[in-house]
């Protein structure tokens, strides 16, 4: 059946639907003249002849800390995991079980109910808890935990990670804001940087950005015992700019690296890595013992550049730059003018560029997403795509174990746009 798509498609799924957002402007005389519509039907999709369907049932899947091993959550709280083979998921055969625990947050508790393996000498969990899962939650109407190994700074031992934004539930990448201490089966843990100097927020909570932790900050630590913090900024600069603090029980932490851009950060051989403005432009800075260098000089705002890993882009000339060493790659055949966002697999052969292609006039709603496949090598096919519902806004990208070939997203399975599930782009070989 034929349906007709008003507006920019798939913002963002809080479970496995999708919203619709109806855009229009207002004409100089006062009747509204509606928008013309445009009729689209997934046979009718470029794309869908180039990707396979892994969540034929509307499962999103997304990476936990065990290569080669995903999960599936719900906001009813049911956990799944699942390997991947290559040609597909399949249902983890590892023992699942089950946990509660007693989150301290803003001096009130919260219940949720862990899912939990053994992958092999790795414990992996996550748990969710909503306003309509607990009708005495208050203050958060939203928790996702997710048990992780402490990085090696850190000692030995778990951490419980918390973050409490609805919003990033099916992302890959999430923004912790609670650090605890956990011991895998106890009900009570306990916060693992200080409280003291915790400032309070609109809400009378505690300030989410006090601290913060990611993924990627966790696997790029080292062996460091950092966190970022945002405390010391307005409200709308949390994860633009960020202090890099010490791990410790004293009343003030100690910041090692003030006022960086968002959240990136590298500790290696070579030092601490982080990057600040100058001027109306930024730098790649090295830290060694109290020394810091510009490893990398940039000419532009930092508002002209995507960031992915450990690679820019500069939008306005299609230039990539990598921020431990400065070697820079011109990318060929391709306008990144209008990209918001880019991810790079980790050899740097591969990358996704994904286009803001909305137009917004009374008489034509232009309702086309933009997709750009981009191969480093001659070898591969770079591939662009510009219809509807080629992708899930507040999802992101996952590089699928193996060559880097593949990569993993989320949109549509039917053409009304209600049901979203995970889908498997890969690369081919050029004529």
């Amino acid at each position: 059946m034929k349906t007709k798509i008003i507006a920019v498609i798939l913002a963002i799924v809080a479970a496995a639907g999708a919203a619709a957002y109806f855009i229009t402007k207002k004409p100089k005389e006062p009747e509204i003249t509606e928008p013309q519509t445009a009729e689209f039907l997934l046979s009718q999709s470029a794309y869908s002849s180039r990707i396979s369907v892994a969540g034929a049932q509307g499962e999103i899947y997304l990476p936990t800390d065990r290569e080669g091993l995903y999960y599936t959550a719900s906001l009813d709280n049911k956990i799944d995991f699942y390997v991947y083979t290559g040609g597909g998921f399949e249902k983890a055969k590892y023992e699942v079980k089950k946990t509660k625990v007693s989150l301290g947050a803003s001096n009130i508790s919260i219940p949720v109910e862990i899912s939990y393996i053994d992958a092999g000498g790795l414990i992996v969990g996550y748990g969710v808890t909503t306003a309509d899962m607990n009708k005495d939650l208050k203050l958060y109407d939203y928790a996702f935990v997710k048990i992780a190994k402490k990085a090696a700074g850190y000692g030995e031992g778990y951490w419980l990670l918390a973050d409490f934004d609805k919003n990033n539930f099916y992302r890959a990448d999430k923004t912790y804001s609670e650090i605890y201490n956990y011991k895998i089966g106890d009900s009570k843990v306990n916060t693992a940087v200080n409280q003291n100097t915790r400032l309070i927020d609109r809400n009378g909570t505690y300030r989410q950005d006090w601290t913060m932790l990611t993924d990627e900050f966790i696997k790029n630590l080292g062996k460091s015992n950092y966190f970022i913090s945002s405390r010391y900024y307005s409200y709308d600069e949390t994860g633009k700019r960020s202090d890099i603090m010490v791990w410790s029980s004293a009343y003030r932490p100690k910041i090692i690296a003030k006022d960086i851009i968002g959240t990136w950060f590298v500790s290696d051989s070579d030092g601490l890595h982080y990057l600040r403005k100058s001027g109306d432009s930024f730098n790649s800075i090295t830290k060694k013992g109290d020394k810091e260098k510009k490893t990398v000089k940039f000419d532009s705002p930092w508002e002209q550049y995507l960031r992915s890993g450990n690679y820019v882009v500069d939008t306005k000339t299609a230039v990539m730059t990598n921020l431990l060493t400065g070697e820079k790659t011109e990318l060929s055949g391709i306008d990144l003018t209008e990209a918001v966002s880019f991810s790079i697999n980790k050899d740097a052969s591969r990358a996704v560029f994904v286009f803001n292609t909305q137009e917004r006039n009374v008489n034509n709603a232009n309702i086309n997403q933009k997709i750009t496949y981009y191969s480093f090598d001659k070898d591969h096919k770079t591939e662009t795509f510009t219809e509807p519902m080629l992708y899930q806004e507040g999802t992101g990208f996952i590089w699928l174990e193996g060559d880097g070939n593949s990569v993993m997203s989320v949109r549509a399975l039917d053409d009304g746009g209600n049901t979203a599930g995970s889908v498997i782009y890969s690369f081919t070989q050029a004529d």
